[in-house]
């Protein structure tokens, strides 16, 4: 019995070692990706605070963008871009100055070239007529002046809940939508009844 027990103990140290040399293998895979994601930080170009942005059309602004945090970055060969990472609030404004629906997301990037917003985690919009739209996903293409996500959405009415199973699309406005694999439910007043 007592050599079963020395046999136990002549390899437990060198199973520790294995353990310890696996650990430090798989921190040095981890080291390595921190410093690619620091890597990236590091080379934006444009890092600013507190920032707000006003697009116009012909001299009467169409859009009041405001965010936290913005970065711009130019990679070699590949697309410059800006990005959110603390999230946006925007404001878009109809032709009388007034602003006709807004939009709010956790986290926003924008490819210049493209003129393509893509927002994301907690994404609102809300309308002129208090219409609500939720999801986590929403692509706003600025020369186009549409929204639109491929992904679940969530519109709240005066009149019910409508859910998109696969997104919707709009104009930026979110004044003219329409849902894609729609479903919900309806409120119909008793004067509003078919006959």
């Amino acid at each position: 019995m007592l050599k079963i027990f020395k046999h136990i103990i002549i390899k437990t140290p060198y199973v520790l070692l294995g353990v310890f040399v696996f650990l430090i293998s798989s921190c040095e895979n981890d080291i390595q990706k921190v410093r690619e994601l620091t890597a990236k930080q590091d080379s934006a170009l444009i890092i600013a605070q507190k920032v707000e942005i006003n697009y116009t059309t012909y001299g009467i602004k169409t859009v009041l963008m405001k965010t936290p945090e913005l970065r711009k970055y130019s990679e070699k060969n590949e697309e410059s871009y800006i990005e959110f990472p603390k999230g946006i609030k925007m404001y878009f404004y109809d032709k009388d100055g007034k602003v006709s629906s807004t939009l709010k997301a956790n986290y926003s990037i924008y490819y210049e070239e493209e003129g393509r917003w893509i927002a994301k985690y907690d994404v609102e919009a809300i309308n002129k007529k208090g219409e609500r739209l939720n999801t986590e996903y929403l692509i706003w293409l600025r020369d186009k002046q549409t929204i639109s996500s491929d992904q679940f959405v969530k519109i709240t009415t005066n009149d019910g809940i409508i859910y998109g199973d696969n997104g919707f699309t709009s104009d930026q406005t979110f004044s003219n939508w329409e849902v894609i694999n729609g479903r919900g439910t309806l409120n119909i007043n008793s004067s509003d009844s078919i006959k």
